[in-house]
């Protein structure tokens, strides 16, 4: 059996090609399906959430071709020439952006108007007097709420529903003609139910792990990928970014006099007067204890520390505490600093180091020491 050999620890796994399916589907389908064209200024999650819709539409697209195939040998086998070759015009679409979805490339077609084909020529076999037909509209409509937004699938199931429902009540008694309109709408419902919680299930899992659970602030992995990508953004189209390291002043002696309650209850107000004043772009993360990061997008050295100078003046005069005040330090800097994103890091936390050196309750940058770095210390260490 052909294996695909991956290292881990030191040690070689092997993951057979089934596996290996089982887990690209797993991915393609991890998050809430939604196929969308334009690629243009996509960087990092958002191609990798592009890339897992590509995956996804192309999966779907091959459960189509699976409904239509039999329908296409039965109708070229019974003689049905318009019904053979319509479902042949539609079949080659359906391969043709299943090939390019594979390459990694758009679709021609985006899902709505392909799905709208296939449930119209199901419609039409049916109206043809191939009543079986109409049990092909079972796997396309349990695929409406996975394939397209909600309202996009609500639309086109009405839509169909009242095309169907005349037809079938045609061709059954009334009696069989409710119980097959029936199941259809039953059908539709659990589908979108189904994806509605599975899609919610996701989000939760996803913001449990990119956030801490005490503040709701985001944590230090989610925080290395964001300053990737800032550097990444850099290096492509000069987009500046700066950090800014934030570290609560004695910190202990809060904990000592009042309690870890009471300390927790500061932290949490702490990230209040944090986001209240930093942009919906912009990142604060928790690392851990009182220790803080805020990335800054956009923002050059001279803005980010206008706004640290800002959130240190806020922090001092908010009620935080139940007496007396807390007050932060604060090192900034800005990506062109840094070649890679622990070299940023570092100069950011010297920065944090001068702070406290010099005093506390104050912001300093490291762009005064020059290119030397005369504190080599790791990020878990900022105090």
């Amino acid at each position: 059996m052909t294996v695909v050999d991956m290292k881990s620890r030191g040690a070689t796994i092997k993951i057979s090609p089934w596996q290996k399916l089982k887990q690209h589907f797993r991915d393609a389908f991890s998050e809430q399906f939604e196929y969308q064209r334009n690629e243009d200024d996509l960087t990092g999650d958002g191609r990798v959430a592009r890339k897992r819709g590509r995956d996804a539409y192309r999966y779907i697209l091959l459960l189509l071709a699976f409904v239509l195939t039999p329908m296409f040998l039965h109708d070229l086998y019974i003689g049905q020439t318009l019904l053979s070759v319509v479902t042949f015009c539609l079949l080659t679409i359906l391969l043709i952006n299943i090939w390019l979805l594979g390459g990694d490339r758009q679709a021609f077609l985006s899902p709505a108007p392909l799905l709208a084909l296939g449930i119209g020529l199901i419609l039409l076999a049916f109206g043809l007097g191939q009543s079986y037909s109409i049990f092909w509209l079972y796997p396309l409509l349990a695929g409406l709420p996975v394939l397209l937004r909600l309202r996009q699938s609500l639309i086109i199931g009405l839509v169909c529903g009242a095309l169907a429902l005349p037809l079938i009540f045609y061709q059954f008694d009334s009696g069989t003609a409710m119980v097959l309109s029936f199941s259809m709408a039953i059908t539709w419902l659990v589908s979108a139910w189904l994806v509605f919680a599975v899609t919610e299930q996701s989000r939760r899992l996803r913001d449990m792990a990119v956030t801490d659970p005490l503040t709701g602030a985001y944590n230090r992995r989610y925080l290395e990928e964001q300053a990737l990508h800032a550097i990444d953004a850099l290096q492509r189209d000069e987009q500046p970014a700066s950090l800014l390291l934030i570290d609560v002043d004695f910190f202990k002696r809060i904990n000592d006099k009042y309690g870890h309650g009471v300390g927790d209850t500061a932290i949490k107000k702490l990230v209040e007067v944090i986001s209240g004043r930093i942009r919906a772009v912009d990142i604060l993360c928790r690392f851990g204890g009182e220790e803080f990061v805020v990335l800054l997008q956009g923002t050059a050295i001279d803005g980010a520390l206008a706004v640290a100078e800002e959130l240190r003046d806020r922090v001092e005069h908010a009620r935080i505490l139940p007496e007396g005040s807390v007050t932060i330090s604060i090192g900034a800097c800005e990506v062109r600093a840094g070649e890679s994103v622990e070299q940023w890091f570092k100069y950011a936390d010297t920065g944090l180091y001068l702070a406290k050196r010099n005093g506390r309750n104050r912001v300093e940058t490291a762009r005064q020491l020059g290119e030397r770095m005369p504190v080599p210390r790791t990020v878990p260490e900022w105090r």
